[in-house]
């Protein structure tokens, strides 16, 4: 779609005497609930804002993230603002600040300051998720809960012939979770590609990465829970493009652990995908003429 059909306010700046601050942050899911704040849970928002209190006491806080995480999910390069009313604690303190403060299980990897406009969600312009994936006996104490162990990789060229058709704009109602509250089940992908990479130990892991506007409910991890099912038993993608188009989910695999699954890298800049827009919106305008 067009980002001018993207489903975002037209105004989402500071009110006049609030301080925004940018926050990149990285976590590990295995400690929370998810990212968003719950009555009964212990979320990384939740931990972030009581963070931000400590460190420039009560102003009003709130902290918003360019998007949600699930239960059991991780970021590596996860994107919030932390608004309060205006100090002059410099930028640099977040930073230094933060990380004394929260535990372990959450790093701030950098703070800046902000225009008022800037908002952590509705300006990102796109969000990459990578899911790792490994084989073998079973997991070790430094592994277990961040990456999926599998039986066996699929063939990696199969793989990629059904990662490839999801480059593009489509309706993802196969793919999403019946929970998913969004009117709207279409999405942009400009990335989608599965690759060979090493563990920390020299272990070889499957890595899938995608990147697109925005993602729906469990949409990334039934897609990876879909594509390896389909590769282990040799489909050919046809048939995964006829799974995509039928925007039914019971066609779908099984949704794939959050284990593997991390918020990689969030982007604000207009320019980075314009390409996509220029491509894509060329062919939806000839379609539509």
């Amino acid at each position: 779609m067009a980002r001018s059909d993207w489903r975002r306010p037209k105004d989402f700046s500071a009110p006049e005497g609030r301080r925004r601050v940018a926050l990149e942050v990285s976590y590990d899911g295995r400690a929370f609930c998810g990212w968003q704040s719950q009555v009964d849970g212990k979320s990384v928002q939740d931990a972030l804002r009581a963070a931000v209190e400590q460190l420039v006491g009560d102003r009003n806080v709130v902290v918003v993230g360019s998007g949600r995480t699930d239960s059991g999910v991780h970021a590596y390069g996860q994107v919030a603002h932390a608004e309060f009313d205006d100090c002059s604690i410099p930028v640099k303190a977040f930073y230094a600040g933060l990380n004394s403060i929260l535990p372990l299980s959450v790093r701030i990897r950098r703070s800046w300051d902000v225009d008022p406009s800037f908002h952590a969600r509705y300006s990102a312009m796109a969000r990459e998720y990578r899911y790792f994936c490994k084989v073998g006996e079973g997991h070790d104490c430094f592994e277990d809960g961040l990456v999926t162990m599998i039986r066996a990789f699929p063939d990696i060229d199969l793989l990629n012939s059904y990662a490839k058709i999801l480059v593009g704009t489509h309706d993802f109602n196969t793919f999403t979770s019946a929970k998913d509250d969004c009117p709207s089940k279409v999405r942009d992908i400009y990335e989608s590609s599965f690759s060979w990479t090493q563990s920390t130990y020299g272990e070889k892991l499957l890595c899938y990465r995608i990147c697109g506007n925005a993602f729906l409910y469990h949409m990334v991890r039934s897609l990876v829970g879909t594509m390896l099912d389909m590769g282990s038993r040799g489909c050919p993608a046809e048939e995964f493009e006829r799974v995509l188009a039928s925007k039914d989910r019971s066609l779908a695999g099984k949704t794939a652990s959050s284990a593997g699954l991390y918020l990689w890298r969030v982007s604000y800049d207009p320019q980075e995908y314009q390409w996509f827009e220029d491509e894509y919106g060329k062919r939806r305008k000839a379609q539509g003429s």
